[in-house]
C-alpha cells in the first residue's frame, strides 16, 4: 500500500531520529490517513516521556503552490458514509504523509515530560517540552477495538506469540522489527493509566464532555445499503488517544502565543447561549425536579455529574445532555491578534486557550499551525518574515469555520439518509423514546437506540387518536399534548399526557416522500 515511497536522506537533515523508538498508531479500523502516532517512555525519576508525531504535511505542501490552493479551498475532508472526499490527493493522505507501519515517515513531533498522576513536568516554570521535525518508523497500526482489548487484559498477558487470538489482535496489527508484542502491550497500558489520570483531573477542572451519540453503518450492495446500523461505541482506547492529542494541541497554542504573538492561529470555543441554556434548566427543574447550575463549565460539569450519581435512568441522562447541545456554540478558528486574551478561552476544555496541531492530512488550519510552529523553532526573523500576516491568517480562519460547518451538516445529512435507507428494510416496530420538546401539533421524541431525535406529527395519527394542546398555569407555562386514544382497540391506554421527558414506545420507519429521512 505504500507504492515502495521512502524518504530520501537527504529528506532527514536537521530532523530528530525516532526511527528506533517504540511508535504506534492507534485508529478507527478502517482508517487510511493516519495522522497520529504515539510513543511513551518509562524515565529514571518516575515520570514519562510522550511523544505525539504528527504527519509532517507541511514539508509536502508549501505555499503558493496548486495543492496548497486546492487544500486552502477544500479545508477539510469530508467522511461521509459511503464515501471520504479528502483535502489532499490520494498519494499525499494516504501514503507519503500517512505514518503506515514498518515504513519511514518525516513528521512533526510534540515530546513532553509528564508524571503518572497526569501533571506536567516541570523545567523551572514552564513544562518540559520539545517541538521539532523528526522521522519516525511505525510498528504497529492499532485499531481502537485491538487496543482496547490489550487494555482490557483480554489479550497480550504473556502468552506465546503463537497463542494470541487472531481475532482479539489479528497478526497485521502485531509490532515488527525489533519491538514485541509484550513491549506494545506494556506501552498501551501504561499510556492508559496515565491518559485516565489526565481524563480525571480535566473533569475536576471543569472540562466537559457532552458526547452525542455517532452511528456507525456496515454497507453491503457496493457500498449503498446499510447492512447493519448501530451506535458508535467510545471506549477507555479511544480516550486514551483523545487525551494525548489535545495536551499536545494545548501545548502548541502555548507555544505559538508565545512565541508566534498576533499570528497564532487559535481555536476557542465560545459559551453557550445563555438563553438556550436557561431554557434547559427551567425544563430539568419542571420536567425531574433537578437543579442544573450553567453559571460556568465546572458548575454545568459538576450538575451532570451529580445527574449521573443521582438518575440511574440512562436515557433520562441521554436526554439531558442532547437538551444541552442545542445551546452550544460551535467551536471556531481565529488568530490571537483579532481578540482580546479572554476571547482565546475554550468553553467546553476549561482552559485559556487552544489550537489545532495533530490532524493536518485531513484539516487545513493545522498545516498553518505547523508552518507557524517550525517558524517559532527557526527564531524571531522567521515569525518576522512569516508569508502570511494576521489579515491573511483570519481570512484562512473564516474559510476553515465555514468548510468545518459545511462538512458537518453534510456529514450528519449522510448519516440521516443512510439511516433512512437501513430503516426502509429494517423498520422499528417498537423502540423507546423519550420527549424532547412539545409544540403545537408536534412533538420531538430522542430515540436512544438510534442516538437521534425523530418529529412526531400529531395530525399523522388523526385516525387513531384524537389530541388536545395546552399549557400549564403558573409563573413558566409548560406545554403539554393530550392524546386521547379513538376506540378500543388497545388495552394499554385510553389517554397519555405528552410533556418533557414523557417516555414513549414509538415505531421509526423511513418517510414515504421526499426529502428522505426518518418518521415516528
Amino acid at each position: 500500500h505504500d507504492l515502495g515511497w521512502r524518504p530520501t536522506p537527504e529528506m532527514y537533515k536537521g530532523r530528530r531520529d525516532y526511527r528506533q523508538e517504540r511508535i504506534f498508531t492507534i485508529d478507527p479500523t478502517t482508517a487510511k490517513d493516519l495522522d497520529d502516532a504515539l510513543h511513551i517512555r518509562e524515565l529514571p525519576d518516575g515520570c514519562v516521556e510522550i511523544g505525539v508525531h504528527i504527519a509532517d504535511v507541511s514539508y509536502f505542501v508549501k505555499p503558493q503552490t496548486a495543492v496548497d490552493a486546492e487544500a486552502t479551498m477544500r479545508a477539510t475532508t469530508v467522511y461521509l458514509v459511503d464515501r471520504v472526499i479528502p483535502m489532499l490527493p490520494k498519494p499525499l493522505c494516504e501514503i507519503a504523509c500517512s505514518l503506515n507501519e514498518n515504513v519511514e515517515r518525516l513528521a512533526f513531533s510534540c515530546v513532553w515530560k509528564m508524571n503518572k498522576d497526569g501533571t506536567l513536568a516541570k523545567k523551572g516554570k514552564r513544562e518540559d517540552v520539545w517541538y521539532g521535525r523528526s522521522v519516525i518508523k511505525s510498528c504497529a497500526r492499532l485499531d481502537y477495538a485491538t487496543a482496547q482489548n490489550i487494555i482490557e487484559k483480554k489479550v497480550g498477558n504473556g502468552e506465546p506469540l503463537e497463542q494470541l487470538d487472531e481475532k482479539l489482535w489479528p497478526s497485521s496489527r502485531r509490532p515488527t522489527g525489533i519491538h514485541t508484542v509484550q513491549q506494545v502491550v506494556a506501552d498501551i497500558r501504561l499510556m492508559h493509566q496515565v491518559a485516565m489520570a489526565r481524563r480525571k483531573l480535566r473533569f475536576q477542572n471543569g472540562a466537559i464532555a457532552l458526547n452525542g451519540i455517532k452511528l456507525a453503518f456496515q454497507l453491503q450492495d457496493g457500498g449503498e445499503t446499510p447492512s447493519l446500523c448501530a451506535p458508535y461505541p467510545i471506549r477507555d482506547s479511544n480516550k486514551l488517544v483523545e487525551e494525548y492529542m489535545l495536551l499536545a494541541n494545548y501545548l502548541v497554542a502555548q507555544r505559538l502565543i508565545t512565541h508566534a504573538g498576533s499570528l497564532a492561529l487559535l481555536r476557542h470555543h465560545p459559551p453557550p447561549i445563555s438563553e438556550g441554556l436557561s431554557n434547559v434548566v427551567q425544563v430539568a427543574k419542571e420536567g425531574m425536579n433537578f437543579q442544573i447550575d450553567a453559571a460556568s463549565s465546572q458548575s454545568l460539569q459538576a450538575s451532570l455529574s451529580r445527574l449521573g450519581r443521582e438518575c440511574d435512568d440512562e436515557l433520562v441522562i441521554q436526554c439531558v445532555t442532547e437538551m444541552l447541545m442545542t445551546p452550544m456554540q460551535p467551536a471556531e478558528y481565529l488568530p490571537a491578534g483579532s481578540a482580546d486574551s479572554e476571547v482565546w478561552r475554550h468553553f467546553a476544555l476549561n482552559i485559556p486557550y487552544y489550537t489545532h496541531f495533530t490532524s493536518p492530512i485531513r484539516r487545513y488550519a493545522d498545516v498553518i499551525v505547523h508552518r507557524l510552529l517550525q517558524a517559532t523553532i527557526d527564531g524571531p526573523a522567521a515569525v518576522n518574515d512569516f508569508d502570511m500576516d494576521e489579515n491573511a491568517i483570519r481570512a484562512v480562519c473564516d474559510n476553515c469555520n465555514d468548510k468545518r460547518m459545511a462538512a458537518k451538516a453534510a456529514q450528519e445529512r449522510s448519516d440521516r439518509i443512510f439511516l433512512a435507507l437501513y430503516l426502509k428494510r429494517n423498520p422499528i416496530k417498537s423502540a423507546l423514546g423519550v420527549v424532547l420538546s412539545v409544540g403545537e401539533k408536534t412533538f420531538t421524541v430522542f430515540i436512544q437506540e438510534l442516538g437521534c431525535s425523530a418529529k412526531v406529527f400529531v395530525d399523522e395519527c388523526k385516525n387513531l387518536v384524537d389530541s388536545e394542546a395546552f399549557s400549564t398555569s403558573g409563573l413558566n407555562p409548560e406545554r403539554r399534548i393530550r392524546l386521547i386514544r379513538k376506540g378500543t382497540s388497545c388495552a394499554h391506554w385510553s389517554q397519555v399526557e405528552i410533556k418533557v421527558f414523557t417516555k414513549l414506545q414509538v415505531s421509526v420507519e423511513c418517510k414515504e416522500k421526499p426529502p428522505i429521512d426518518i418518521k415516528c
